[in-house]
């Protein structure tokens, strides 16, 4: 599909526009890397802000969900672009196609409020993650049911760079490493995903960038290794 659209064989304009589709296009190939590839994506795509994120364990990752809108403003379901569960922590993804005050935090409290409804008696951590739709990067504070979460924020920008940061350490260090080809074709259709939704991927100066700078942390490193052979 992704390059039938992008040989013009599907209408752009029918994809262009919509979050949801750029939700998928991305964050499905997002799930096919390595998770300490994901991990790390996610990461420095917040700054490393987050404590406890722990993708690199991550058990499934869902699709707009469909959950009970008891004590919510919504009648019928509650549904979250993304949901992700790990061992420890559960994540929640909203995505907004542009960075236009479309986040708003009624429906951030609609959806930590109907995460409680479905999993609040297991007692994880919930860390909810609002990506596009902002026009600054501070977290904010949401209190829902006498819990107070914070809402990290990130743009689709800030991820397409964290995505060509990795594939560009991992063509450095592709000797180093025995790079599997097929991670780097899952990169370059990511970044393919975003040229295709008017996002710049161009390398500009990224491509100075020296093979000291590698930074993936060690176990991250060692995995690879294993997973490459």
């Amino acid at each position: 599909m992704l390059h039938a659209i992008h040989h013009n064989k599907i209408p752009r304009a029918l994809f262009r526009g919509n979050e949801d589709s750029l939700t998928a296009a991305v964050f499905e190939r997002l799930r096919y890397l390595p998770k300490e590839l994901l991990h790390h994506v996610i990461n420095h795509a917040l700054y490393r802000k987050i404590p406890g994120l722990d993708l690199y364990q991550m058990e499934n990752m869902e699709f707009w969900p469909n959950w009970d809108p008891s004590e919510t403003s919504n009648s019928i379901k509650v549904e979250p672009d993304i949901f992700i569960r790990t061992p420890k922590t559960d994540v929640i993804i909203e995505a907004k196609r542009y960075d236009r005050y479309q986040q708003y935090s009624g429906q951030w409290r609609n959806q930590i409020q109907a995460y409680q409804n479905e999993y609040g008696e297991e007692g994880k951590d919930l860390i909810y993650i609002a990506l596009g739709g902002i026009h600054e990067l501070t977290p904010s504070t949401l209190e829902v049911s006498g819990r107070s979460y914070l809402i990290y924020k990130s743009d689709w920008s800030q991820l397409l760079q964290a995505i060509k940061e990795v594939k560009i350490n991992l063509e450095y260090g592709a000797n180093l490493l025995n790079t599997n080809h097929s991670i780097l074709r899952i990169l370059d259709d990511l970044i393919l995903c975003f040229s295709m939704y008017g996002f710049s991927t161009s390398d500009g100066f990224d491509r100075f960038f020296p093979p000291s700078k590698i930074n993936f942390i060690p176990q991250s490193l060692q995995i690879l290794k294993t997973w490459t052979k």
